[in-house]
C-alpha cells in the first residue's frame, strides 16, 4: 500500500510572500501545527510551523550543529527573547521557513512513511518525484487511518 493512500489532498499552504507573523495567524486561526509552503505552480519551498519558530529563536550558538546543549545558566533573558520573536514576526516566511523537509513520495509504502513520521515527526509532505510539486500530507492520523480501513476491506 503506497503514502499517497494515506495522504490528505486538501491542505492549508503559505505562500513564500507571506510575513511570520502572518503565517502564525493562519496557523492559529486554521488549528494547525505546520503548513506546506508552495509557489505559484504548487512546487514544495518548505514547511513552517511553530517548531520552525522555535528553532528561530534560539542563539545560533546552540543551533549549530555541536553547539549548546543547555542553557540553564542563562539568565533574565525573557525581554531579549521577546524582542527576538518580535523581529522575527516580521521577517518574510522563506527566512523562517525549514527549506529541507523529508518528504514522502507518492509510491512509497505505508509502512516506510510510518517509519518515517515516528522518526521526523507530522505532518510530512509528499511530492512527486523529480518535480517536487506537492501533492498532500500525511499525518499520523491519516496513516493510522489508512491501516484501519485496510484492515477492515480484509476482513
Amino acid at each position: 500500500m503506497p503514502c499517497i493512500d494515506a495522504m490528505v489532498d486538501k491542505v492549508v499552504s503559505l505562500t513564500p510572500d507571506q510575513t511570520v507573523e502572518e503565517a502564525m495567524k493562519v496557523l492559529e486561526t486554521r488549528q494547525i501545527r505546520t503548513a506546506p509552503v508552495l509557489d505559484e505552480n504548487n512546487i514544495l519551498l518548505g514547511m513552517f510551523g511553530f517548531e520552525s519558530l522555535l528553532k528561530q529563536m534560539l542563539p545560533v550558538s546552540v543551533r549549530m550543529p555541536s553547539g549548546l546543549q543547555r542553557l540553564g545558566f542563562v539568565r533574565g533573558a525573557k525581554p531579549d527573547i521577546a524582542r527576538r520573536l518580535r523581529s522575527i514576526k516580521a521577517q518574510s516566511l522563506t527566512d523562517a521557513m525549514n527549506r529541507d523537509p523529508i518528504v514522502l513520495s507518492p509510491d512509497l509504502s505505508v509502512w516506510e512513511g510510518i517509519r518515517k513520521l515516528a522518526k521526523h515527526g507530522s505532518p510530512l509532505p509528499v511530492v512527486e518525484n523529480g518535480t517536487n510539486r506537492f501533492l498532500g500530507i500525511v499525518t499520523e492520523q491519516s496513516a493510522i487511518a489508512e491501516l484501519e480501513r485496510d484492515e477492515y476491506s480484509s476482513r
